[in-house]
């Protein structure tokens, strides 16, 4: 048996950012090669620290060994074969045992805190382009996400109608927006009835936020950059979903599909328990024309991706099998590939299971093997398009994961 990746990765070329520059000035993201001295190719970004191009795509490499280092530091000319051609991809997923993945963006995932919006718009646009054409060699095993530039409404709008007119299957958007007009906003209205109309999934991975404090107390720290900030980061997620379900957006919009991606799935259980409580002990906090418990919204609308989550796999019945995505993270140094087949295959419970394992369960009565089967009909599963039990993610907490 075969499966996807349903949380994956590209490294965006080079060409996606350049000529940006001349446009816009400092406001614009570049990369730079050997930045300020430092060895290798930096995505410099105007609003924080810049990112190591190498780090993204070495796969396979421990980063406490030298030579990781010395890969690091030759940016795009040390990534593994596949990162740069799709081609070699395809054979770097035959090594894992996959036939097929589901991919984010790596450099791209800052983009989304830019503050200048017409930048944002700029980069997504070249990025949605640009990984439909990495993807033509073989789209239905390599499924690249796009970018929307919300909480600009209009202009995201626009941009998913002409990307996925053009062939992307699923959307990533920030993981959240400005408190004083969340998702469940009217305003963004138009996004959800245009993305239930298309088919298309909207996905909310982590270090997506539209700030790169993830909306988080700032006594708690960034995603990527502290403790805290690093353990509670699923909390961006949990705020995020609430809004959509208890504001009414899941109810209005029936047919919509939402995945939260790489904050990984022990949190799930527990918090739906909890929120069918309290819409119960205060249920003024949320719109009076819900027909459902919160649960059952999110056993509905929503896909959770995990990549090595023992806590999520002991609850997959709470959280529900089919709502559970798998994904190796590949080509992020974390990633499990190329052992993605052995670790999901070890108990979660196993002595033996190591930090680099992923936890699938052994099929039982109440579930399968929690990976989205290939070829046919894995590709609209592994985005969201069917229920599906299926795979990903972990993401490595740094500004350069």
């Amino acid at each position: 048996m075969q499966h996807y990746s349903c949380d994956s990765h590209v490294v965006e070329a080079r060409e996606v950012f350049e000529g940006l520059e001349g446009r816009f000035g400092s406001r614009a993201p570049r990369i730079e090669h050997d930045w300020k001295g430092r060895p290798g190719d930096w995505l410099v970004l105007p609003n924080t620290a810049p990112v190591p191009v190498g780090r993204l795509g070495i796969a396979g490499n421990r980063l406490d060994d030298p030579k990781t280092g010395e890969r690091i530091a030759r940016g795009y000319d040390g990534l593994n074969p596949g990162v740069r051609d799709p081609h070699k991809r395809l054979d770097e997923q035959a090594v894992d045992g996959i036939c097929g993945e589901v991919m984010y963006p790596s450099l791209n995932m800052f983009t989304f805190a830019i503050p200048d919006r017409d930048v944002v718009s700029a980069v997504f646009e070249r990025h949605n382009d640009w990984v439909l054409d990495y993807c033509s060699v073989a789209p239905e095993r390599l499924l690249g996400i796009g970018c929307l530039g919300l909480p600009d409404v209009e202009i995201a709008l626009a941009e998913m109608q002409r990307a996925a007119t053009r062939g992307v299957r699923g959307f990533a958007i920030p993981a959240h927006v400005n408190p004083d007009e969340p998702y469940n906003h009217p305003r963004y209205d138009p996004i959800w009835e245009a993305a239930q109309d298309l088919g298309v999934p909207l996905t909310m991975h982590i270090f997506t936020g539209s700030s790169l404090d993830g909306g988080l107390p700032d006594h708690w720290g960034t995603p990527g950059g502290t403790i805290k900030g690093y353990t509670l980061a699923h909390t961006t997620a949990v705020n995020t979903m609430i809004d959509l379900i208890c504001g009414g957006v899941c109810e209005r919009y029936p047919d919509l599909r939402f995945v939260i991606s790489e904050y990984e799935t022990g949190w799930v259980a527990q918090t739906l328990e909890r929120l069918d409580h309290a819409i119960y002990r205060t249920p003024k906090f949320a719109v009076d024309y819900l027909t459902m418990k919160p649960s059952d919204y999110f056993h509905r609308n929503f896909y959770v991706t995990f990549e090595d989550d023992e806590a999520g796999v002991l609850t997959r019945d709470m959280i529900g099998v089919g709502n559970m995505l798998w994904g190796n993270d590949y080509p992020h140094h974390d990633a499990i590939w190329p052992h993605s087949m052995r670790s999901t295959r070890s108990s979660p419970t196993s002595p033996t299971r190591t930090a680099s394992a992923s936890a699938s369960p052994t099929p039982s009565s109440s579930t399968t093997s929690t990976s989205t089967r290939c070829p046919e009909s894995g590709a609209r599963a592994a985005t969201g398009r069917e229920q599906a039990p299926s795979v990903t993610a972990g993401e490595p907490p740094v500004q350069g994961t």
